[in-house]
């Protein structure tokens, strides 16, 4: 029989969510950002969800992940087509969802050792 281990991850936990903001890695973050394995963006994304298009998309592509994690605020805010076709045609799966469920998930997600991208929007 052969046994597999629990490899500690690489990838920053979120630890905290609140008004002020998102704690990853022992940081408060107060604006958007992405993260993706132990690398911390900031200057990906636009400072709204309502200024997200297919570029911003396809720099999150460029990150080399499997499925990209969309939090959008403290609701959640479905995305044009035309903005998430470039993770279509990459093969990337998106999941968009409001920020405190996108927290969760993207935990879940790095606690299975998957391979994702967060993006977080602060309510």
């Amino acid at each position: 029989m052969k046994l597999d281990f629990d490899q500690p991850s690489t990838t920053l936990n979120i630890s905290g969510y609140s008004s002020l903001g998102i704690t990853l890695g022992g940081q408060l973050l107060a604006q958007p950002f992405v993260v993706a394995g132990d690398d911390i963006h900031v200057e990906l994304l636009p400072p709204s969800i309502a200024a997200l298009n297919s570029i911003h998309i396809e720099q999150l592509i460029a990150l080399g992940q499997s499925l990209i994690l969309i939090g959008t605020g403290a609701t959640q805010v479905f995305l044009e087509g035309h903005v998430l076709r470039p993770a279509l045609e990459a093969q990337i799966g998106v999941e968009v969802m409001d920020t405190a469920a996108a927290c969760r998930s993207f935990n879940v997600l790095v606690a299975e050792n998957r391979s994702v991208v967060g993006a977080f929007y602060l309510p």
